[in-house]
């Protein structure tokens, strides 16, 4: 069976989310939100979006930044939280993640990215990957690039099937993450565009598993085979949003608790009648009281 794997998702992949994909999934690897490593060693509340629970595990912690020490001194620290392994990032195209020479940038300057790696791999018991994309403007240098991060000490990348100047728009091209397979001796993973289990399981046939993103945001049924997704109900998927609303009010005040998980309303909603007009009631909600009777009420 190849790996299966939730993307890390800033604002998405938060303990409550995981929580929820864990119960549903025991298989799947898990992963934190992405973390800027200068905000772990300045703020406590950065820090704390590394938070788990050990019903979590396995589960890696995915960071980013620029400096190799800063990168170190947070392996070292890693190595003592008990997580699964460390993920580095080098794939969001995030305008402001890039301007500051983060993510994607770090396409461009090779020899910076691997001194990243050999820092973190030499500071941790931990195994460290990457997560990146075909390129930054085109994807040539793929096979180049992996190379060197394994060579610098990386045990996996994840390769997002599109260039960091495409974003998230058109499709995603998983044929050069395929021959980059052949080239390099550590497990490859697909990401980009996998909305079903039997679409990842197709698609990362030669490769080592795959990873899904943004199909899983309010979906945590996505690992799930197509004949047990259509058997839940919409009570179902009320009762797990309830719950996943309740793992995320542990730790987030009331009013921006209902603000945040909004983004997760569609993806919980879709495919029932109506699902605009429920979803606009539920956003409409101004205290936990009122959003939950508003929620039991689409399932009565």
């Amino acid at each position: 069976m190849p790996l299966m794997s939730l993307a890390p998702m800033d604002g998405v992949t938060d303990m409550a989310f995981r929580q929820v994909v864990r119960k549903l999934n025991p298989e799947v690897l898990l992963y934190s939100e992405f973390t800027n490593v200068e905000g772990m060693v300045h703020s406590p509340f950065v820090r704390s979006r590394l938070e788990f629970k050990k019903s979590e595990l396995p589960y890696v912690v995915q960071i980013f930044g620029r400096d190799p020490k800063t990168f170190k001194t947070i392996a070292r620290e890693l190595d003592g939280m008990g997580v699964t392994g460390i993920d580095i990032n080098m794939g969001c195209p995030s305008k402001r993640v890039v301007s500051g020479g983060n993510g994607a940038a770090l396409i461009r300057e090779p020899e910076l990215a691997f001194e990243i790696v050999e820092a973190c791999a030499s500071s941790t018991s931990l195994p460290v990957s990457v997560k990146t994309r075909l390129g930054y403007y085109e994807g040539d240098d793929l096979i180049t690039f992996a190379k060197g991060l394994e060579s610098a000490g990386a045990k996996m990348l994840t390769i997002h099937g599109r260039t960091a100047k495409m974003g998230y728009r058109g499709e995603a091209d998983w044929s050069p993450i395929l021959d980059l397979k052949k080239a390099i001796s550590i497990p490859v993973i697909g990401n980009g565009d996998i909305k079903s289990l039997e679409q990842g399981l197709l698609q990362s046939q030669a490769l080592d598993g795959f990873m899904v993103g943004r199909a899983a945001v309010g979906n945590p049924w996505v690992f799930w085979p197509q004949e047990k997704r259509d058997q839940v109900t919409l009570a179902d998927k009320i009762d797990v949003m309830l719950e996943h609303f309740s793992y995320l009010r542990e730790f987030q005040e009331e009013n921006k608790a209902l603000i945040e998980f909004r983004k997760h309303l569609g993806g919980y909603l879709s495919g029932f009648r109506d699902a605009k007009s429920v979803r606009r009631t539920l956003m409409e909600a101004d205290s936990e009281k009122d959003f939950t009777q508003r929620a039991l009420a689409l399932a009565s």
